[in-house]
């Protein structure tokens, strides 16, 4: 046989393939009696005597996550803190204690790392949670790993954790704030933009807010299924259809867009709203008479961007329409960390 003629060998996995490899082989040991819900959501959760827990975890890496030099040591410890907030408050659970793991590498000072701390710091301090330990280990790249605990809300003295399976073919769509200014501040960045409204999008991308307290009104509003937008509204809202077995339609129109997004990248600015990352809102689902008090109760902070459609039979499970109602070719549909660049 001829080196023309030998199988390519296989290429790397994606993040969402390998994960789904990883859940089947952990899917196949029983699950202990008090894991309430395991691998494939925002976080996990354990039934403890004194109510229900989430935990979670995230890891932020030089030159993956952010890029030495142009980020602030403060805004990188801001940021792995509010990502795993952010999955907390996707289960609609009140932040309560972190662990923290830095990798670092020989160039690293005590003065930067303090700096990091700080920011990790700033952020439990105003959105909840605690710093209570970690480690400490030498590494040829820098990282920051958090893992954060949470406690689900109680309604009732039943424990409510908002999920990715609970969606229903005709339910509405509706996220918080704003999509597309981390993106927008990452391009602004890269592109050596200057000016207010570039200003705007980096601090958006270096100090994002993480929607605890929105988790709590979507809990209290009778909300049971949500995720956080962290790899784009079109990729994490395909882990809602995935998980309930639904399709969606995203009216692109609809979708709230920062305005100085809009005024330095025109055009483009929709599709980063529907695929950039790092946004850290909340996409949730609800019938439409839920969704119709939210909407009333939280104007401005709440908007209905779609509808919960049945799975469809080919193709994507999750569209994006503009406002004539075709369908928008998108380049791609959010981040994967392990995609080949």
């Amino acid at each position: 046989m001829s080196s023309s003629t030998l199988p390519e060998p296989p290429g790397p996995p994606g993040e969402f393939e390998l994960i789904a490899a990883l859940k089947r082989l952990i899917d196949d040991v029983p699950a202990a009696p008090d894991v309430a819900i395991g691998i494939g959501d925002d976080a996990a959760a354990i039934e403890f005597e004194s109510g229900v827990q989430v935990m979670t975890t995230d890891t932020m890496v030089d030159g993956v996550h952010f890029l030495r030099g142009k980020a602030e040591w403060a805004d990188v410890g801001w940021k792995s803190a509010v990502s795993n907030l952010s999955d907390i408050a996707a289960m609609g659970a009140v932040p309560l204690h972190a662990l923290v793991t830095i990798g670092v590498p020989s160039n690293v000072t005590v003065i930067e790392m303090e700096k990091l701390y700080s920011g990790m710091i700033d952020a439990f301090s105003q959105f909840g949670g605690s710093i209570v330990g970690g480690d400490v280990v030498s590494s040829p790249v820098f990282f920051v790993t958090v893992a954060l605990t949470g406690r689900a809300r109680e309604i009732d003295n039943m424990p409510i954790i908002l999920q990715r399976d609970a969606a229903n073919p005709g339910d509405l769509i509706g996220v918080t704030g704003s999509l597309g200014g981390s993106a927008g501040g990452l391009r602004s960045i890269l592109e050596g933009i200057e000016g207010a409204d570039a200003d705007m999008l980096k601090r958006i991308h270096y100090r994002p807010v993480p929607r605890v307290h929105e988790a709590e009104a979507l809990v209290e509003g009778g909300v049971t299924c949500a995720m956080d937008v962290s790899d784009g509204l079109m990729a994490d809202f395909e882990k809602i259809c995935t998980a309930s077995d639904v399709g969606a339609v995203i009216n692109a129109s609809d979708v709230p867009v920062p305005t100085e997004l809009k005024t330095l990248f025109g055009d483009d600015a929709v599709q980063m709203a529907l695929t950039g990352g790092e946004d850290y809102e909340l996409v949730f689902t609800a019938p439409f008479d839920l969704m119709d008090r939210l909407l009333a109760r939280h104007r401005g902070t709440v908007t209905h961007i779609g509808t919960v459609v049945d799975v469809p039979d080919e193709g994507e499970h999750v569209i994006a329409l503009d406002s004539a109602g075709n369908t928008i070719e998108l380049e791609h549909r959010g981040w994967d960390h392990l995609e080949s660049k």
